[in-house]
């Protein structure tokens, strides 16, 4: 074999070898973006599901006020805070309708935070009792509506820290019991909205963004929960 012949030989092989590694790494490439793809769409789809939840327990709130105000007089105030409950869950039901990403998600649960206040003087104008002030929602679960009191809380036994509390929850905790946390699906495991990461800190903005100069809400993000900054919910008790 001739010394033209031999090196051409090797110049095909070495080409051929070229090709078929550039091929690979573009395959693998290809095959990681969509795996990403897939990641990202799988991430979507459970905020959404989890804001659709959210929205769908709020018509059911206003459905059971319905059934409570049956034979209760409701005052023109009264009804005002009504209405604006049901433009509340119009206007989530629409913001979720229009985007089918998350960019919206903030929108619909500050908006339903917005309509279960709304609810809760509607409850009280009818039963004479004091407006509720605004507050932040209950920690444990946002969509328990607005919180009554504020609590301390130590889960897994850590260190206490004082958080907004639904009247529910706070009477649990008052007699020993465990709150209702919110618990969301991670990589398999159900865990504590606030442990799921940044993929959440879209949900927990509309809910808590305009409570930042509240007292118990900035003291949780100066603990390592950041609400005011867009922090993540997953830093809340990265001390525990």
């Amino acid at each position: 074999m001739s010394g033209d012949l031999l090196l051409f030989l090797l110049f095909f092989v070495g080409l051929v070898a070229t090709t078929a590694s550039l091929m690979r790494a573009q395959r693998q490439s290809r095959e990681m973006e969509a795996r990403r793809a897939k990641a990202i769409e799988a991430k979507v789809s459970q905020m959404r599901q989890e804001t659709e939840e959210d929205v769908t327990t709020f018509g059911e709130a206003l459905r059971d006020l319905d059934m409570e105000m049956i034979g209760k007089e409701v005052s023109a105030e009264g009804r005002k805070d009504w209405n604006t409950a049901l433009d509340c869950y119009d206007r989530a039901k629409t913001l979720m309708a229009q985007d089918k990403g998350t960019r919206s998600i903030p929108l619909v649960t500050e908006t339903l935070e917005e309509g279960r206040h709304s609810i809760a003087c509607v409850q009280a104008r009818a039963n004479g009792e004091p407006i509720p002030e605004v507050r932040p929602p209950c920690f444990f679960d946002p969509a328990h509506g607005p919180s009554t009191t504020d609590v301390m809380y130590s889960p897994d036994g850590g260190v206490a820290r004082k958080v907004p509390a639904c009247a529910a929850d706070a009477q649990r905790i008052q007699q020993g019991r465990s709150p209702w946390i919110r618990t969301v699906d991670v990589n398999g495991a159900q865990l504590p909205y606030w442990q799921a990461g940044p993929d959440y800190a879209p949900w927990v903005q509309g809910y808590y963004r305009r409570y930042e100069s509240d007292p118990v809400i900035s003291g949780l993000a100066v603990g390592g929960l950041g609400l005011v900054g867009l922090g993540l919910f997953s830093a809340l008790f990265d001390d525990f």
